[in-house]
Protein backbone atom coordinates (compact mmCIF):
# COMPACT_ATOMS: atom_id res chain seq x y z
CA UNK A 1 0.00 0.00 0.00
CA UNK A 2 0.82 3.79 -0.37
CA UNK A 3 0.91 6.16 2.44
CA UNK A 4 0.99 9.87 3.43
CA UNK A 5 2.13 11.21 6.48
CA UNK A 6 1.14 14.25 7.43
CA UNK A 7 2.85 16.41 9.58
CA UNK A 8 3.08 14.95 13.40
CA UNK A 9 5.77 14.31 15.89
CA UNK A 10 8.57 11.69 16.12
CA UNK A 11 5.80 9.06 16.64
CA UNK A 12 4.71 9.35 12.76
CA UNK A 13 8.57 9.77 11.85
CA UNK A 14 9.36 6.33 13.98
CA UNK A 15 5.67 4.94 12.16
CA UNK A 16 6.86 6.28 8.85
CA UNK A 17 10.39 3.69 9.23
CA UNK A 18 7.72 0.54 10.54
CA UNK A 19 5.95 1.13 7.87
CA UNK A 20 8.91 1.08 5.02
CA UNK A 21 10.34 -1.85 7.04
CA UNK A 22 6.97 -3.51 6.25
CA UNK A 23 6.92 -3.16 2.32
CA UNK A 24 5.06 -0.15 1.71
CA UNK A 25 5.59 3.11 0.13
CA UNK A 26 5.62 6.31 2.23
CA UNK A 27 5.66 9.77 1.27
CA UNK A 28 5.71 12.70 4.10
CA UNK A 29 4.27 16.47 4.21
CA UNK A 30 5.05 18.97 6.92
CA UNK A 31 8.20 17.03 8.15
CA UNK A 32 10.93 18.72 6.42
CA UNK A 33 12.63 19.04 10.30
CA UNK A 34 12.08 15.50 10.66
CA UNK A 35 15.11 12.99 10.47
CA UNK A 36 12.77 10.96 7.99
CA UNK A 37 13.95 6.69 7.56
CA UNK A 38 15.86 5.45 4.48
CA UNK A 39 12.91 4.97 2.00
CA UNK A 40 10.89 7.19 3.31
CA UNK A 41 9.84 10.49 0.46
CA UNK A 42 9.84 14.21 1.25
CA UNK A 43 6.80 15.49 -0.45
CA UNK A 44 6.33 19.14 -1.15
CA UNK A 45 2.59 18.23 -1.93
CA UNK A 46 -0.54 16.73 -1.15
CA UNK A 47 -0.35 13.69 -3.07
CA UNK A 48 -2.64 11.07 -3.38
CA UNK A 49 -2.03 7.53 -1.32
CA UNK A 50 -4.14 4.32 -0.17
CA UNK A 51 -4.17 5.72 3.25
CA UNK A 52 -3.45 9.46 4.51
CA UNK A 53 -2.16 9.45 8.56
CA UNK A 54 -2.71 12.85 10.39
CA UNK A 55 -0.83 13.42 13.80
CA UNK A 56 -2.31 12.43 16.85
CA UNK A 57 -3.93 14.98 18.16
CA UNK A 58 -4.95 16.03 14.30
CA UNK A 59 -5.00 19.60 15.37
CA UNK A 60 -2.06 22.03 16.60
CA UNK A 61 -1.95 24.33 19.52
CA UNK A 62 -4.05 26.97 17.34
CA UNK A 63 -7.64 25.48 16.00
CA UNK A 64 -7.66 24.68 12.81
CA UNK A 65 -3.79 24.46 12.30
CA UNK A 66 -1.68 20.93 11.69
CA UNK A 67 -0.14 19.46 14.52
CA UNK A 68 3.13 19.70 12.84
CA UNK A 69 6.50 20.82 14.83
CA UNK A 70 8.41 19.67 12.40
CA UNK A 71 7.31 21.31 9.17
CA UNK A 72 8.78 24.46 7.96
CA UNK A 73 5.73 26.35 8.14
CA UNK A 74 1.84 26.54 9.51
CA UNK A 75 -0.19 24.72 7.55
CA UNK A 76 -4.75 25.31 7.81
CA UNK A 77 -5.79 21.61 8.11
CA UNK A 78 -8.91 22.08 6.53
CA UNK A 79 -7.06 23.36 3.36
CA UNK A 80 -5.06 20.31 3.71
CA UNK A 81 -7.88 17.98 3.47
CA UNK A 82 -9.39 19.55 0.66
CA UNK A 83 -6.40 18.58 -1.42
CA UNK A 84 -6.85 14.89 -0.52
CA UNK A 85 -9.04 13.02 -2.92
CA UNK A 86 -12.37 11.74 -2.56
CA UNK A 87 -12.97 8.49 -0.49
CA UNK A 88 -9.36 8.05 0.42
CA UNK A 89 -9.06 6.69 4.33
CA UNK A 90 -7.67 9.34 6.60
CA UNK A 91 -6.57 7.83 10.28
CA UNK A 92 -5.64 10.55 12.79
CA UNK A 93 -6.70 11.46 15.96
CA UNK A 94 -9.29 13.92 17.86
CA UNK A 95 -11.05 14.54 15.01
CA UNK A 96 -13.43 16.99 15.61
CA UNK A 97 -16.76 17.81 14.08
CA UNK A 98 -14.89 20.86 12.11
CA UNK A 99 -12.87 18.67 10.57
CA UNK A 100 -15.24 15.91 9.77
CA UNK A 101 -17.16 18.97 7.65
CA UNK A 102 -13.92 19.64 6.46
CA UNK A 103 -13.11 16.05 5.42
CA UNK A 104 -16.73 15.14 4.47
CA UNK A 105 -15.70 13.76 1.34
CA UNK A 106 -13.21 11.42 3.11
CA UNK A 107 -13.37 8.19 5.09
CA UNK A 108 -12.08 10.17 8.21
CA UNK A 109 -11.23 7.56 11.13
CA UNK A 110 -10.10 8.59 14.82
CA UNK A 111 -7.36 6.52 16.10
CA UNK A 112 -7.92 7.54 19.39
CA UNK A 113 -11.26 6.58 20.17
CA UNK A 114 -10.04 2.63 19.49
CA UNK A 115 -9.79 0.47 22.90
CA UNK A 116 -6.50 -1.16 21.37
CA UNK A 117 -4.88 2.38 21.05
CA UNK A 118 -6.33 4.24 23.37
CA UNK A 119 -5.23 1.45 26.41
CA UNK A 120 -1.67 0.55 25.19
CA UNK A 121 -1.13 4.92 24.99
CA UNK A 122 -2.22 5.05 28.85
CA UNK A 123 0.15 2.44 29.96
CA UNK A 124 2.80 4.41 27.73
CA UNK A 125 1.93 7.70 29.06
CA UNK A 126 1.62 6.26 32.68
CA UNK A 127 5.15 4.79 32.79
CA UNK A 128 6.46 8.26 31.27
CA UNK A 129 5.28 9.91 34.14
CA UNK A 130 6.69 7.78 36.51
CA UNK A 131 9.87 8.66 34.58
CA UNK A 132 9.62 12.40 34.25
CA UNK A 133 8.71 12.03 38.16
CA UNK A 134 11.89 10.34 39.09
CA UNK A 135 14.00 12.76 37.42
CA UNK A 136 12.42 15.62 38.65
CA UNK A 137 12.21 14.81 42.10
CA UNK A 138 14.96 14.79 44.57
CA UNK A 139 14.42 11.58 46.68
CA UNK A 140 13.26 7.93 45.73
CA UNK A 141 9.74 7.60 44.97
CA UNK A 142 9.59 5.17 47.27
CA UNK A 143 7.68 6.37 50.42
CA UNK A 144 6.67 9.75 48.43
CA UNK A 145 4.01 11.49 48.64
CA UNK A 146 2.00 11.38 45.39
CA UNK A 147 -1.13 12.88 44.55
CA UNK A 148 -3.09 11.62 41.41
CA UNK A 149 -5.48 14.31 40.14
CA UNK A 150 -7.93 11.97 38.11
CA UNK A 151 -8.90 8.47 38.04
CA UNK A 152 -9.63 7.72 34.27
CA UNK A 153 -7.56 5.38 32.24
CA UNK A 154 -4.75 7.27 32.61
CA UNK A 155 -5.41 7.86 36.45
CA UNK A 156 -5.63 4.22 36.69
CA UNK A 157 -2.66 3.10 35.62
CA UNK A 158 -0.56 5.66 37.08
CA UNK A 159 -1.49 5.28 40.67
CA UNK A 160 -1.17 1.57 40.40
CA UNK A 161 2.03 2.09 39.04
CA UNK A 162 3.20 4.56 41.91
CA UNK A 163 1.70 1.64 44.34
CA UNK A 164 3.80 -0.86 42.76
CA UNK A 165 7.00 1.37 43.58
CA UNK A 166 5.93 2.07 47.31
CA UNK A 167 5.21 5.52 46.75
CA UNK A 168 2.35 6.79 49.06
CA UNK A 169 -0.27 7.25 46.43
CA UNK A 170 -3.71 9.21 46.75
CA UNK A 171 -6.57 9.83 44.17
CA UNK A 172 -8.60 12.92 43.44
CA UNK A 173 -11.51 12.69 42.05
CA UNK A 174 -14.96 14.65 42.49
CA UNK A 175 -16.30 11.03 41.49
CA UNK A 176 -17.91 9.19 44.50
CA UNK A 177 -17.39 5.88 42.42
CA UNK A 178 -14.07 6.23 41.13
CA UNK A 179 -13.03 7.20 45.20
CA UNK A 180 -14.34 4.05 45.91
CA UNK A 181 -13.31 1.98 43.29
CA UNK A 182 -9.26 3.47 44.04
CA UNK A 183 -9.78 2.83 47.98
CA UNK A 184 -10.84 -0.71 46.69
CA UNK A 185 -7.24 -1.13 45.00
CA UNK A 186 -5.65 -0.21 47.99
CA UNK A 187 -5.21 3.39 47.52
CA UNK A 188 -6.03 6.37 49.28
CA UNK A 189 -8.83 8.29 47.98
CA UNK A 190 -9.56 12.03 48.78
CA UNK A 191 -12.39 14.79 47.45
CA UNK A 192 -11.05 17.83 45.74
CA UNK A 193 -12.34 19.83 49.19
CA UNK A 194 -10.31 17.92 51.32
CA UNK A 195 -7.88 20.89 51.28
CA UNK A 196 -6.25 20.28 55.08
CA UNK A 197 -4.74 16.97 53.62
CA UNK A 198 -3.09 18.95 50.86
CA UNK A 199 0.46 20.10 52.65
CA UNK A 200 1.24 16.33 52.69
CA UNK A 201 1.95 15.85 49.10
CA UNK A 202 5.21 15.80 47.72
CA UNK A 203 4.22 15.56 44.05
CA UNK A 204 0.66 16.61 42.15
CA UNK A 205 0.19 14.56 38.84
CA UNK A 206 -2.90 15.80 37.39
CA UNK A 207 -4.25 13.23 34.30
CA UNK A 208 -7.91 15.24 33.89
CA UNK A 209 -8.65 17.44 30.76
CA UNK A 210 -10.23 20.24 33.34
CA UNK A 211 -9.58 22.01 36.69
CA UNK A 212 -10.39 19.58 39.36
CA UNK A 213 -7.98 21.16 42.25
CA UNK A 214 -9.94 23.97 43.48
CA UNK A 215 -6.78 26.00 44.61
CA UNK A 216 -3.26 25.45 44.88
CA UNK A 217 -3.18 27.18 48.51
CA UNK A 218 -1.77 24.83 50.92
CA UNK A 219 0.16 22.64 48.82
CA UNK A 220 4.39 23.64 50.41
CA UNK A 221 6.29 25.21 48.12
CA UNK A 222 8.81 22.19 47.52
CA UNK A 223 5.49 20.31 45.71
CA UNK A 224 5.97 19.13 42.38
CA UNK A 225 2.83 20.07 39.96
CA UNK A 226 3.08 17.62 37.01
CA UNK A 227 0.76 18.28 34.31
CA UNK A 228 0.02 15.49 32.02
CA UNK A 229 -3.54 16.70 30.16
CA UNK A 230 -3.13 18.87 27.13
CA UNK A 231 -6.29 20.75 28.11
CA UNK A 232 -4.46 21.86 31.53
CA UNK A 233 -6.06 21.30 34.80
CA UNK A 234 -3.27 22.89 36.90
CA UNK A 235 -3.35 26.83 36.50
CA UNK A 236 -0.02 27.60 35.51
CA UNK A 237 0.49 30.89 36.60
CA UNK A 238 -1.09 30.47 39.80
CA UNK A 239 1.70 27.71 40.48
CA UNK A 240 4.29 29.60 39.86
CA UNK A 241 2.84 33.04 41.63
CA UNK A 242 2.95 30.72 44.60
CA UNK A 243 6.48 29.19 43.87
CA UNK A 244 5.07 26.06 42.97
CA UNK A 245 7.13 23.79 40.84
CA UNK A 246 5.16 23.04 37.90
CA UNK A 247 6.28 21.15 34.85
CA UNK A 248 3.59 20.82 31.84
CA UNK A 249 4.10 17.29 29.82
CA UNK A 250 1.26 16.64 27.34
CA UNK A 251 1.89 14.40 24.35
CA UNK A 252 4.03 12.29 26.87
CA UNK A 253 4.10 8.86 24.66
CA UNK A 254 5.73 11.44 21.80
CA UNK A 255 8.73 12.25 23.93
CA UNK A 256 8.92 9.82 26.28
CA UNK A 257 8.95 6.04 24.23
CA UNK A 258 8.18 7.57 20.74
CA UNK A 259 8.37 4.05 19.02
CA UNK A 260 6.18 2.22 21.27
CA UNK A 261 3.56 4.65 20.96
CA UNK A 262 4.25 4.44 16.62
CA UNK A 263 4.07 0.85 17.23
CA UNK A 264 -0.11 1.23 18.70
CA UNK A 265 -0.72 3.62 15.99
CA UNK A 266 0.75 0.73 13.86
CA UNK A 267 -1.60 -1.32 15.04
CA UNK A 268 -4.60 0.62 14.61
CA UNK A 269 -4.08 2.05 11.51
CA UNK A 270 -3.81 -1.95 10.25
CA UNK A 271 -6.92 -3.11 12.15
CA UNK A 272 -8.63 0.24 10.20
CA UNK A 273 -7.45 -0.91 7.20
CA UNK A 274 -8.57 -4.18 7.63
CA UNK A 275 -11.94 -3.43 8.63
CA UNK A 276 -12.00 -1.41 5.60
CA UNK A 277 -11.32 -4.15 2.85
CA UNK A 278 -8.21 -2.49 1.91
CA UNK A 279 -5.56 -5.45 2.65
Amino acid sequence: MNFLIIGGDERLVCLAKMLVDAGHGVRCFALEKAKLPAGAVLSKTVESADCVVLPLPAEGRISGTLNAPFAEKTHDLSEILSKIAPDTLVCGGKISPKLREAGAHLRLRDIMTRPEFTVGNANVTAEGAVSLLAENLSSTIFDTNVLVVGYGRIGRLLAHKLKGLDAKTTVMSKNVESRALAEGMGLHAMKPTDTALYAAFDAVINTAPAAVIPTLEGFKKSCLMLELASTPGIDKQDAERLGLRYLAAPGLPGRYAPESAAGLIYSAVMSIIREEGHE
